[in-house]
């Protein structure tokens, strides 16, 4: 059993260390205040991903599980958890990019885009500036 919450400031070190662990760049990540965290009872991190908010869009970056504790049911437990708390926020859409397109994010409910069918607003953000050619988008629709 985990706990999933949104990371506060007394989280930051925590979350950019296990990210700089994982192999992820952690220059240009999201406020700390845009990450969700899933702890263990024991308060061991098992895992973090950014949701940064734009508009009535959310966008998910660096998903990062421990790779110790990761079973595929976590991982699936926590991505679900983290779709409960989008909707709960009142967005209307999710997006993330990837270097391929990803079987187990279909399973929920993201489909492969186009960069113009990503809203102006969330296409602002840099992290659809560099590269965007060379990675796939996807979306998935909460309203």
């Amino acid at each position: 059993m985990f706990l999933v919450r949104k990371a506060t400031s007394e989280d930051a070190a925590a979350v950019r260390d296990f990210v700089l662990r994982s192999g992820l760049n952690v220059d240009g990540l999201p406020e700390i205040e845009s990450f969700l965290m899933a702890e263990s009872e024991t308060k061991e991190l098992l895992g973090v991903i950014g949701l940064e908010t734009i508009g009535t869009s959310g966008l998910l970056r660096a998903l990062v599980l421990n790779r110790s504790e990761s079973t595929s049911e976590r991982l699936l437990c926590f991505f679900d958890q983290v779709v409960l708390y989008a909707k709960k926020a009142n967005l209307d859409e999710l997006f993330l990019t990837s270097k391929e397109e990803s079987f187990f994010f279909q399973v929920f409910g993201f489909s492969t885009i186009s960069l113009e069918e990503v809203p102006s607003l969330v296409r602002e953000n840099e992290l659809f500036s560099t590269h965007s050619d060379q990675r796939v988008i996807m979306r998935k629709r909460l309203a």
